[in-house]
């Protein structure tokens, strides 16, 4: 078998993608015959495309120094778990995955799914058994396809939120890819020659790019909904749904024209309308967004190129259904869910999303224990943290001392700083990672709030986000202070998002050594302090003072609709 690294590089003219997916009889390739009879531990630069999706992304530890051709690979399994809801027996399972087949450690995710690093190429099948057993599954977990669907986590026990999550699962259920190659591949293990089948929904070529949806109920922005190709919010008081579109916060590195940009809306639609609606926007993506180049593939840029009337107007056609004009949206300031707001729920506060146990605490360990012992009903947030939510406040408050006992750090006990800093897991294992993220944030958010007290700041909450690329999977671009990795040890540093999520952050310094970050900060801090208004936030006085160069797509508050 020639080097995946080579098939990489005679792979990297992204035209070839399009050709990959079309040919590959629903996303099946050769991937059977490497899978099987290949002992190299990669795959070809074609069949790790397909891989990706059903949630297995091909790595290589970067920290090892061996020869590209001798790298070693292993594969991130990404678990779609729409709205990051998960019973106790399925948490269960994930764990013991993670200890006989990856690295040892779960990893949660700013978009509510479970990743497990370090699987070997011939375990992914015993993998994905496991996970069907359990009704669980990567499929789109990554790829051209609906990726997993957010919600907002919070349990309200029969109220509006438990109806968002539930519309999630139903959209989720119904972008799922129709393809039999999943099961297969890695759970029936058959080579299947000719494949009768049809994608409805995605046709021979699937999407030209990955597209993100989110649903929240109005006031609650926990999981920045204008970040998503389409952003839901319920109105409980009409029982209608505001429609956002084309939001999507990566950009590529280096590439003019590429850049993040927040959601607009749509227009306002009834419950019975939401499937055909975000099946009809599904649709019109799949049919003109651009398939000669990924980097402007995603549906902000059909919009760009198009306009918000004629998306609406093809829209319209397509489901026979009006849609009526939007509704001012008003957001609470941003929280992770984590406080004390009912009895019943436990918030888990969790390091950057990971559970594994340190030298310190054992985060893995008390988890496991308390999870088996309880039985309690799992909500992942759109922080990468836990809910933990119990039948009885009896139940919560035992796994609330549990984890004290442990060592867990409750959420209401951190700094305000260190309680919502994001990070994304960068290197050693993502390939696209040009800096780190999650193995320095500690050490960063020290030294920034260091600089924020020493200014006379403190106790002031202060949102901050680290991201090793400008993939922005910790979504910096939407933070008080974020930082996004632009060269090895080097950062571009942004200012002036808000805690409402409705705002771009502007670029305040490029290409900062990251020991450098604190003092080109600390005179933007003192600057603050000297001159904010009564209770107005960091990113309100970054933006009214106009600190930095203004994002390419601002987004008016006023203008459209949310405050």
């Amino acid at each position: 078998m020639r080097s995946p690294r080579r098939d990489w590089e005679e792979g990297a003219d992204i035209h070839r993608i399009e050709e990959i997916k079309r040919s590959s009889r629903h996303l099946r390739g050769t991937v059977f015959d490497e899978l099987y009879h290949n002992p190299d531990p990669g795959l070809s630069e074609a069949n790790r495309q397909l891989v990706k999706f059903f949630g297995m992304y091909q790595q290589r530890d970067r920290d090892r120094k061996t020869s590209l051709d001798e790298a070693v690979y292993t594969f991130m399994v990404r678990i779609a778990t729409a709205a990051g809801s998960l019973t106790a027996a399925q948490y269960t399972v994930l764990d013991a995955l993670a200890q006989d087949l990856g690295h040892g450690s779960l990893r949660l995710t700013t978009r509510q799914a479970v990743q497990i690093h370090g699987v070997a190429k011939n375990d992914l099948p015993a993998l994905v058994q496991r996970l069907t057993a359990h009704d669980l599954t990567s499929l789109a977990g990554c790829g051209d396809v609906v990726r997993n669907v957010v919600a907002c986590p919070w349990p309200d026990f029969g109220g509006p939120r438990d109806r968002v999550r539930a519309m999630a699962h139903l959209l989720s259920d119904h972008f799922k890819p129709q393809t039999r190659a999943y099961v297969e591949l890695f759970v029936a293990g058959q080579k299947v020659w000719e494949a009768a089948e049809d994608e409805p929904l995605y046709g021979e070529q699937y999407l030209p790019r990955k597209f993100k949806i989110g649903l929240t109920v109005a006031g609650d922005n926990c999981i920045d909904v204008y970040s998503h190709d389409v952003g839901l919010v319920f109105h409980p008081a009409t029982d209608r749904w505001t429609v956002l579109v084309g939001g999507g916060l990566g950009q590529s590195q280096g590439v003019a024209n590429t850049h993040a940009a927040l959601a607009h809306s749509l227009g306002t639609i009834t419950t019975e309308a939401v499937l055909p609606v975000v099946e009809a926007i599904v649709t019109v993506q799949r049919d003109f967004g651009r398939r000669d180049d990924r980097k402007f593939a995603r549906l902000k840029y059909l919009i760009e190129d198009w306009g918000l009337n004629r998306l609406r107007a093809a829209v319209i056609e397509r489901t026979k259904r009006a849609l009526d004009p939007p509704v001012p949206l008003d957001w609470d300031p941003e929280t992770d869910h984590l406080g004390l707001h009912d009895p019943k729920v436990v918030g888990v506060w969790l390091p950057q999303g990971r559970i594994r146990d340190t030298a310190t605490i054992p985060w893995a360990r008390t988890l496991r224990h308390v999870i088996a012992q309880y039985q309690p009903c799992l909500q992942i947030t759109p922080q990468h943290h836990l809910l933990l939510v119990c039948t009885e406040a009896e139940e919560a408050g035992a796994i609330r001392a549990a984890l004290v006992d442990g060592g867990i750090p409750l959420p209401e006990t951190l700094s305000p700083i260190r309680r919502y800093v994001m990070a994304c897991p960068a290197l050693p294992t993502c390939g696209l990672a040009l800096a780190e993220a999650e193995r320095v944030i500690d050490a960063v958010v020290a030294q920034i709030e260091t600089k924020w007290q020493e200014v006379g700041l403190s106790p002031t909450d202060l949102r901050v986000r680290v991201t090793g690329c400008s993939n922005n999977c910790a979504r910096s671009f939407l933070a008080e202070v974020g930082l996004v990795g632009a060269a090895p040890g080097r950062y571009h540093v942004y200012v002036g998002g808000t805690v409402r999520g409705t705002r771009l952050a502007r670029l305040l310094e490029e290409r900062i050594p990251l020991d450098a970050v604190p003092d080109v900060l600390e005179p933007i801090f003192r600057q603050y302090r000297e001159t904010q208004a009564p209770q107005e936030r960091f990113g309100d006085w970054c933006q009214r003072m106009a600190v930095g160069r203004p994002p390419r797509q601002d987004l008016l508050e006023g203008a459209h609709h949310h405050g």
